[in-house]
């Protein structure tokens, strides 16, 4: 939570030129109600079954379309059992967008709708819970700065597979903020 999957995805997958799927915003278009009213009236285990799906959809279409895409997780995804190894299996690369915790504390106090997100213990709690799982991923990259240096950092070490100084012939690459 907090980490900056949606922002950084959404620019790197910009930057690249491919498509960005928020699994969130999969999750409410199917429901048909926002991820805080589907926690309310169904409950956690029925949205992770529902995450799960639009997961493998989301993956399925860009195999079937070999459409390449920026996937944004939720928090709480890859820490789900069996996620990391469904995702590596698919020959799906990992980043864990990294921050202190106090800075993804204080991102979160700022935001709405994170149904699991009450206060500054649980929110410990559940990053304390989730860190392990996260630790499984492919890519680890430091999120604490702007989303314009994050993605420059992932593009600068090749995680997608193109390197910046490739992109540099065919796009212009935005620039981090001073």
């Amino acid at each position: 939570m907090g980490s900056g999957k949606s922002t950084v995805g959404a620019r790197l997958a910009r930057q690249l030129g491919w498509r960005f799927v928020d699994l969130d915003e999969r999750i409410e278009a199917t429901a048909g109600i926002t991820i805080p009213q589907f926690f309310e009236r169904h409950g956690e285990p029925a949205f992770r079954q529902l995450e799960a799906d639009e997961l493998r959809a989301a993956l399925g279409r860009a195999a079937e379309q070999k459409e390449p895409t920026i996937l944004a997780l939720g928090g709480g995804t890859y820490a789900q059992p069996g996620a990391p190894e469904f995702l590596r299996n698919a020959g799906v690369p990992v980043i864990w967008l990294d921050a202190r915790i106090e800075i993804l504390l204080s991102r979160c106090m700022t935001m709405t709708g994170r149904p699991l997100f009450r206060d500054e213990g649980s929110f410990r709690a559940l990053h304390t819970q989730r860190i392990v799982s996260y630790q499984l991923a492919d890519f680890r990259v430091d999120s604490s700065a702007d989303a314009a240096a994050v993605v420059a950092e992932i593009l600068r070490r090749g995680i997608t597979g193109v390197l910046a100084a490739d992109l540099e012939a065919h796009l212009e690459l935005e620039k981090p903020k001073s």
